[in-house]
C-alpha cells in the first residue's frame, strides 16, 4: 500500500491512451500525474480524458493528478500547398502570412510580430532546430534569410527564435480560454510554457484568482531568459519543469545537462518540486525497450534530485505506453537505492514552524525505527515541507482533502492517505482507526512504531496542531 518508488512519474496523454482500460493500466504501472498537452486535441476531448482518468482512478483506488499544460506562444510554419525544400546557402523571405507575396520562395509564419522582433544576425531555427537560417536584413513586411542547414519544411513546424526577444505575450488568448477550461474540470496543476519572467506566473495566478480558485502553477523552463531570470520566478512559482526539448533547440543541446543539473539543485534548496521532463525514454515510442543511454540518463536526473520525471510522446502517441511507465518505475526504483546525498540541516531553512516539524518527525522515525511516518495535513503544504529533507521512512500524507490528496502525487516520497471527515470524532479517535487500517495494509505488527506528525488547519483541534509524537502499534 505504501509506495517504494519516491520520485514520481509525468505520463502524457494522448491516442495511444484513450480509454478507461489503458489508463488504468497506466496508474497500476505507477503514473502519479496525468498530464493534458493543450497544444493538441479539442476541449471536448480534453474534457472526455479527464473523465477517463478519474474513472480509471477510482477502478484502482488510487488518486492521481491532472496536469493542464498550456500551450503556450508557439511560434509555426503556417499551413503549406506542399512542403518546402529549403537548401544551404540559398535566400528565402519569411513573415507574417497575410504580409508575403503568394508565390517565390517565401516561408509564411502565424506570427505577426515576427519582423519587428528580429534582428540581423539572429538565428531562426525551424523542426525543433533540424532546420537552420540567419536573418540577412529586413524591411516593414518580410526577413530575408540565408538557409544555414537545409532539409524539408512542412506545415505547422515549429519556429524557435533563440537572439530574439520575442514579445508575445507568454499567456495567450487560447491559453486563457484553456485555463479556465481546466478550472473548470478541476485540474490540479497548470504549466505555463515559455516562461521568460516571474510577472508571467503573476499573470497566471492573478487570473486563476479572480475565478476563486487555487491551482498550483507549473513554470516551464525552455527560454534562455528565463534561465536568466531562474532565481526570481522560483520565488513566485509552485513547481519547475525542466523542459529539455525546447531548452535544447534555444541553448544547444550540449548545454542542457549542465542547466538541468543546476536548475535541480537551485529547487531542491528552495524546497520547490522540479520535474525533468523531454525525451527521456524516446526509443519506447517504436521499440519496447529503452536505450542504455535513456536508462541512464532517467537515473541521473535522479541522482540529480529531481523530484518526477516525465513521458511525453513515449505515453501519449507511442506503440508501448504501459511497458514504458513500467520501465520507468524500474529505472527509478534502482537509482533510488543509491540516493543523492541530502542537505545539512544547517543549510536548510528551519525558521518556519511547520519545516522544523517535518524535519524532526523525519529524524525521529529514522533514529527509532519507526515503520512510517502519519503526517496529518489539511492543505499538503506540510508534506511538500518533509520532502525538502528527503525523508528514509515512507510517509503517508494523512488528508480528508481529495484536492490535497491529488496534489500530493507530485510531492517525492509522500503516499496520499485519504481519511472521510467525521466532526463528531475526536483527532485521537480517527488516528487510532487509521492504524487499524494500517495494521491490516500495510501489514504493521505489534511492536512497530509510527510517527505522527499533525500540520495546521481546520482538521486539527485541541491543540493537535504542529505536534509530533511516536505510537507503539498494539495488538486490537
Amino acid at each position: 500500500m505504501i509506495t517504494k518508488r519516491r520520485a514520481k512519474i509525468v505520463g502524457t496523454l494522448g491516442p495511444s491512451t484513450d480509454s478507461i482500460e489503458i489508463l488504468e493500466q497506466l496508474i497500476r504501472s505507477g503514473m502519479n500525474v496525468a498530464r493534458l498537452n493543450m497544444s493538441h486535441g479539442t476541449h471536448e476531448q480534453h474534457k472526455k480524458m479527464i473523465e477517463n482518468v478519474r474513472a480509471a482512478s477510482k477502478r484502482c483506488n488510487r488518486e492521481v493528478a491532472i496536469l493542464c499544460d498550456l500551450q503556450g506562444p508557439k511560434i509555426r510554419v503556417s499551413k503549406l500547398k506542399e512542403p518546402l525544400q529549403l537548401k544551404k546557402g540559398e535566400r528565402w523571405l519569411l513573415g507574417y502570412e497575410r504580409d508575403l507575396p503568394k508565390e517565390g520562395k517565401v516561408i509564411p509564419t502565424t506570427y505577426e510580430n515576427i519582423v519587428p522582433d528580429a534582428v540581423a544576425g539572429a538565428r531562426i531555427l525551424f523542426d525543433d532546430g533540424l532546420l537552420e537560417a540567419k536573418v540577412l536584413k529586413k524591411d516593414s513586411n518580410s526577413l530575408e534569410i540565408e538557409i544555414i542547414e537545409g532539409g524539408t519544411l512542412k506545415s505547422n513546424k515549429g519556429i524557435n527564435l533563440p537572439d530574439i526577444n520575442v514579445s508575445a505575450p507568454s499567456l495567450t488568448d487560447k491559453d486563457e480560454e484553456d485555463l479556465l477550461f481546466g478550472l473548470k474540470y478541476e485540474v490540479d496543476y497548470v504549466a505555463i510554457s515559455f516562461v521568460r519572467t516571474a510577472e508571467d506566473i503573476q499573470k497566471v495566478k492573478n487570473l486563476i484568482h479572480k475565478q476563486k480558485e487555487y491551482v498550483p502553477i507549473v513554470a516551464k523552463i525552455e527560454k534562455p531568459e528565463a534561465i536568466e531570470n531562474i532565481d526570481a520566478i522560483i520565488d513566485v512559482t509552485d513547481v519547475i519543469m525542466i523542459a529539455r526539448g525546447d531548452m535544447g533547440v534555444e541553448l544547444g543541446n550540449h548545454l542542457v545537462p549542465q542547466v538541468q543539473k543546476e536548475l535541480i539543485a537551485k529547487c531542491n534548496s528552495a524546497g520547490v518540486p522540479v520535474i525533468t521532463a523531454t525525451q527521456m525514454l524516446e526509443s519506447m515510442q517504436e521499440h519496447s525497450r529503452p536505450t542504455r543511454a535513456e536508462a541512464s540518463d532517467v537515473a541521473n536526473a535522479i541522482w540529480d534530485g529531481t523530484d518526477a520525471v516525465m513521458l511525453s510522446g513515449e505515453t501519449a502517441a507511442g506503440k508501448y505506453p504501459v511497458e514504458t511507465v513500467q520501465m520507468m518505475d524500474q529505472i527509478v526504483h534502482e537509482a533510488e537505492k543509491h540516493p543523492k546525498e541530502r542537505p545539512l540541516l544547517r543549510y536548510m531553512n528551519l525558521s518556519g514552524v511547520s519545516s522544523s516539524i517535518q524535519v524532526a518527525a523525519s529524524l525521529i522515525a529514522e533514529k527509532n525505527n519507526a515503520r512510517c511516518i502519519l503526517s496529518f495535513t489539511e492543505s499538503g503544504n506540510s508534506c511538500l515541507q518533509m520532502t525538502r529533507f528527503r525523508p528514509k521512512r515512507p510517509v503517508l500524507g494523512v488528508t480528508p482533502s481529495l484536492r490535497a490528496i491529488r496534489r500530493m502525487c507530485l510531492y517525492w516520497g509522500i503516499t496520499p492517505y485519504h481519511v472521510l471527515r467525521d466532526h463528531g470524532k475526536e483527532m485521537l479517535e480517527m488516528e487510532t482507526e487509521i492504524i487499524t487500517r494500517l495494521k491490516d495494509e500495510a501489514k504493521l505488527v505489534k511492536g512497530d512504531k509510527i510517527v505522527i506528525t499533525h500540520g495546521g488547519g481546520l482538521f486539527f483541534k485541541d491543540g493537535t496542531a504542529n505536534t509530533i509524537r511516536v505510537e507503539i502499534v498494539q495488538d486490537s
